[in-house]
């Protein structure tokens, strides 16, 4: 395998390792960008050697995107290196099959393109992966500078076993794609994929909007929360009721007094206090991206309690196996990457018999402005959350919620938002062209009022 940042300069400590298809460079991968991310391509899997390891070793997170064949090849890589911090696993147009008739490109196939391979025979896919003349016209400005006799040593590199099963948070795919029959994908993900995504669209997809669809702009995100940390608490209503929801139904699970407790995600202190009154932990580590004023001011007074500035998301699998006897949450997890992987090491993390309380936001939140806006909400649903729980975390509880708070109008929602930067997900759709669509076109009542929706999900986990 090879590997080439594309950008000249690492300046994150977020990564996206693009695994591209067979016959690919980073020639033509050089418009593939996402805020708050470093991109590297990973491409010519002749051999799986990694000698650039390396050059990975410092991210404190790492997403995999694996496309087309690169999915066989991501998968084998993930298994081999199971210590380095990965998060999302995102398939594009490909399954950890190959040359198969169910799940993979056809058997037939696949050896007449291994042996009628030539120029002409490449032209040929190139212009089935491009889903037409046109956009393989502009493909061919930039393709990959590769002979033939090149591409046919990695293809027949290709005609081997499925890689390892595994559990990838989303699996896209084109119902145009060329290269690999849809149905097939379709069977080959079935229950190998937290959520299946059917795009329109040939084999070569559109990486950034792929990319901005899946990934949090983490840093955008704690500027939000930053901006807004001192209006926040007297704003954020429906959060805090969420909090005190969270520590109520986690109390009957929580046996007598934990040694030690993590929160993920501690805001301003408010859940963090509720837990601290409650649970009496004798230590308690707290993970934000930002510490605020009003958390600083809850570690000076109280013993044991400590903060830490980080990507709670990434930062969790650096600490020990068996740490806490309480993981707790609240309203967080939705701007996580990989809800799934971090519940994997809330799993690993907690000790036998200790509780995760953990609150979410469902697709249902704040639908009045996606719907204003034009966006979609990427919060995970119930049943999306069941599909990705770890075999060794029991569901004690769960419980699903909507409330609305009503505004007098679309502006006080809009001074909402800015208020608790609570619309940190998506940079594209908070500037002034956007204010004014959602402004324009807010659903209101029959008063002109306007109201909010909120769709929270409580889990109560128990390691087993």
């Amino acid at each position: 395998m090879r590997f080439q940042l594309l950008t000249d300069t690492p300046r994150s400590r977020h990564l996206v390792l693009l695994f591209a298809g067979w016959g690919m460079s980073p020639r033509p991968l050089q418009g593939v960008a996402m805020p708050g991310y470093d991109v590297a391509v990973v491409w010519d899997y002749r051999e799986m050697s990694d000698g650039w390891l390396e050059d990975i070793l410092d991210y404190g997170e790492i997403v995999v995107v694996a496309w087309s064949f690169g999915v066989h090849a991501a998968a084998r890589f993930i298994v081999a290196h199971p210590q380095l911090p990965v998060t999302a696993r995102i398939a594009v147009n490909g399954t950890r099959f190959t040359a198969d008739d169910e799940r993979g490109i056809p058997r037939a196939i696949f050896d007449g393109t291994l042996n009628g391979l030539s120029e002409r025979s490449v032209a040929k896919f190139n212009m089935r992966m491009c889903g037409g003349s046109a956009a393989y016209k502009e493909f061919a400005a930039s393709a990959p500078e590769r002979g033939v006799d090149d591409l046919r040593e990695e293809l027949r590199s290709f005609d081997t076993a499925p890689a390892r099963r595994m559990l990838w948070d989303k699996a896209f795919v084109s119902r145009g794609d060329l290269i690999i029959p849809p149905t097939a994908q379709l069977k080959a993900w079935a229950d190998e994929a937290v959520e299946v995504v059917e795009i329109d669209g040939p084999h070569l997809p559109d990486f950034n909007a792929i990319l901005r669809r899946c990934l949090t702009d983490k840093s955008h995100v704690e500027r939000r929360f930053r901006k807004a940390e001192r209006t926040y608490d007297e704003n954020a209503s429906a959060q805090l009721a969420s909090a005190r929801r969270l520590v109520d139904l986690a109390s009957p699970y929580v046996a007598g007094t934990p040694a030690r407790m993590l929160e993920v995600g501690c805001g301003t202190g408010r859940s963090t206090a509720l837990a601290l009154e409650r649970f009496s932990p004798r230590e308690a580590l707290l993970f934000d991206l930002h510490i605020s004023p009003q958390v600083e001011a809850l570690c000076r007074t109280h013993v044991g309690v400590s903060a830490v500035g980080c990507d709670g998301e990434s930062e969790i699998s650096m600490l020990d196996d068996g740490r806490f006897d309480l993981i707790l949450s609240a309203s967080t997890v939705q701007w996580f990457n990989s809800l799934r992987a971090f519940l994997v090491q809330v799993e690993r993390t907690l000790v036998s018999g200790g509780v995760a309380a953990i609150s979410t936001y469902g697709p249902d939140t704040m639908r009045e402005i996606h719907q204003a806006v034009g966006t979609e909400c990427r919060f995970p649903s119930r049943r999306r959350l069941m599909h990705m729980l770890p075999e060794w975390l029991e569901l004690v509880e769960v419980i699903e919620e909507r409330c609305t708070v009503v505004y007098d109008t679309p502006l006080d929602v809009l001074r909402h938002v800015s208020h608790t930067g609570v619309n940190g997900l998506d940079p594209e759709n908070s500037g002034t062209v956007a204010a004014s669509r959602l402004l324009r076109n807010y659903p209101v009542d029959a008063d002109g009022r306007a109201p909010l929706t909120y769709h929270p999900i409580y889990l109560i986990l128990r390691k087993l």
